[in-house]
């Protein structure tokens, strides 16, 4: 009984912290429906394709040789690629084979939906959450053992570890995008800084034969993160302690040789991967995507409003500023150590060909190094004076609410995943309502490319409050070429106040029937053109595919308005299609 109660009380930091993040996904955030999309899929494809299809082993079958088994991977866009012939899969396996122990939970206690289980049912995609969960754990754990050995007091421990959870974009791949690799990176730097740490200090040459362990699985997690070993002086905090290490390490030939084997088996992992799959052990598998180490994004990767760091993550800005603390304090071993690394890791980073990393929320590819800003924060806090730790704890505490609306706000397309600007950014800045959603997801289309098959005039209309009102009704046989028209346009003059919950939606249906073939509806706000709450022409494209069955239809469009009389002036429908 001691021993369990001891144990409880050495977690309850991390049971309090995965509780408080569980409580905000489930109260407020909202649980992902699907979690296996994406990146996702790549990372995880290993396990169904070697477990369940038995079709990972390739290299005897160029890209025509087995149709079927082409067919079903060709089906997973931008997985695989091709390589002298052969299909590869892009992404690394590390990620998978943290996941496999889960996996093989999920394959033993699922129920099959249907007569068919392909490894990507709800029960994988529930369980993906979890796996995340997990390994979210483990690394504010070594977050902890890591700053004990800095001698941190206890509240900053937890502190930084509560940051780290709650005011960074790891509440975001925890639960929406929990099968991206990141996590499962953090959590293995964040080991191997703990052991490399726990060397230097005690020269303990066990702790090393672990450090290389997780140093392998970071490399078959995602190659670039071996940089990590270029912070090591930092963590050695003098030239001195690097120089006992060293000595240290060659005064143990048979634990440092021991460590070499280890690290080569696990990255092996990732080479046979690699042979199975094409016949050649190295592999560049990211065809035709590159870094341009003489173009890098440094300002934008950190301050833009497009997905810079210290935009979507403003604590790691206010976790940065403790260089100056260090310049203060005289302690330039540990800043120049420091910053040396963060340049070389954010050149690094901002010269990959999409330095922002595609669909997602926030500067991704830093949440793998998380730790290295919450050391120097830990440390400066723990040696500050009481007013002005308050101050700066207080400041930090702030970004978590800002965090938690951003990842809802992301989560619920309010947030545009790729396209934001200061503009956009400003326009949507804390805005939840659903009106929102959807707002910065407007297509656009090249004019070019389309001709004008019908355009209606329908004027001014009024409608009442909490009413829908019929603004259109018009049968396809009126519009020529329309099983040929697959957009829309609806003009509309107005304030677009941003409080305004009326809506607009367009169906179109089987004449004198109740088949369905197009409806959406869309918030009026959603047609401004220019900025909200100011007159303009708005317009939005109601998309769809032609309607070709011959059929006659009816085109419906109608005003819904909430707790307001609403005043629409100049409507107007261009119906438009392909040239």
């Amino acid at each position: 009984m001691k021993i369990l109660v001891s144990t409880l009380k050495y977690f309850i930091n991390e049971f309090v912290i995965i509780f408080c993040l569980i409580f905000l996904i489930n109260n407020y955030i909202g649980k992902a429906d699907k979690r296996i999309g994406a990146d996702e899929v790549g990372y995880y494809e290993y396990l169904p394709s070697i477990f369940i299809h038995h079709d990972f082993v390739r290299k005897n079958d160029s890209v025509h040789q087995n149709p079927n088994l082409y067919h079903r991977i060709n089906s997973i866009n931008g997985v695989y690629v091709d390589y002298k012939g052969y299909k590869v899969n892009k992404y690394s396996g590390g990620t998978a084979f943290l996941q496999l122990p889960f996996f093989t939970y999920t394959c033993l206690t699922s129920k099959l939906e249907g007569n068919f289980n392909d490894g990507y049912q709800s029960a994988f995609q529930k369980s993906f959450f979890y796996i995340a969960i997990f390994y979210l754990f483990l690394s504010i754990l070594f977050l902890k053992k890591l700053l004990v050995l800095y001698d941190i007091k206890k509240h900053i421990i937890f502190f930084s570890q509560l940051i780290l959870v709650l005011a960074t974009s790891l509440t975001n791949y925890v639960n929406f995008d929990a099968g991206f690799s990141h996590i499962y990176s953090l959590f293995a730097i964040t080991a191997f800084l703990y052991f490399i740490k726990s060397f230097i200090k005690h020269q303990k040459m066990n702790h090393f034969v672990w450090a290389s362990v997780f140093l392998g699985l970071i490399f078959i997690l995602r190659q670039p993160n071996i940089l990590i070993v270029f912070f090591i002086p930092f963590l050695a905090a003098s030239v001195e302690n690097l120089k006992i290490s060293f000595a240290t390490l060659f005064k143990n030939t048979r634990d440092l040789l021991l460590s070499i084997l280890l690290f080569f088996a696990i990255i092996s992992i990732q080479f046979v991967f690699w042979y199975l799959q094409t016949g050649d052990f190295l592999v560049y598998s990211y065809q035709g995507e590159s870094f341009n180490f003489l173009d890098p994004h440094f300002f934008s990767i950190l301050f833009s409003y497009k997905k810079g760091l210290f935009v979507y993550t403003p604590v790691l800005f206010i976790a940065s500023l403790s260089l100056i603390w260090f310049a203060y304090k005289k302690q330039y071993y540990l800043f120049f150590t420091w910053a040396g690394f963060f340049i070389l890791l954010t050149y690094f980073l901002s010269s990959w060909w999409s330095w922002f990393y595609g669909c997602s929320y926030g500067l991704r590819a830093y949440i793998d190094f998380y730790v290295i800003f919450l050391i120097p924060f830990a440390l400066m806090l723990d040696k500050l004076g009481k007013v002005s730790k308050l101050l700066i704890m207080g400041l930090s505490l702030f970004t978590i609410p800002l965090n938690i609306i951003q990842t809802y706000q992301f989560k619920e397309y309010i947030l545009h995943w790729i396209d934001m600007d200061k503009e956009k950014y400003w326009k949507v800045f804390l805005k939840t309502d659903n009106q929102y959603k959807g707002l910065l997801f407007k297509n656009n289309f090249d004019k070019n490319q389309y001709y004008t098959v019908k355009e209606i005039t329908i004027g001014d209309i009024s409608c009442p409050e909490n009413s829908v009102t019929q603004v259109l009704k018009i049968s396809s046989t009126d519009i020529p070429d329309f099983d040929k028209a697959s957009i829309i346009q609806v003009f509309i003059d107005n304030e677009y106040q941003e409080t305004n919950q009326t809506k607009v939606s367009l169906s179109i249906n089987k004449l004198n029937e109740s088949h369905n073939y197009y409806w959406h509806e869309r918030y009026l706000i959603h047609f401004h053109q220019t900025k909200l709450n100011e007159w303009q022409t708005g317009l939005f494209n109601f998309e769809f595919e032609p309607i070709t069955d011959h059929q006659d239809l009816e085109i419906l469009l109608n005003v819904i308005t909430a707790n307001q009389r609403e005043h629409l002036k100049n409507i107007k429908l261009k119906i438009l299609s392909t040239k």
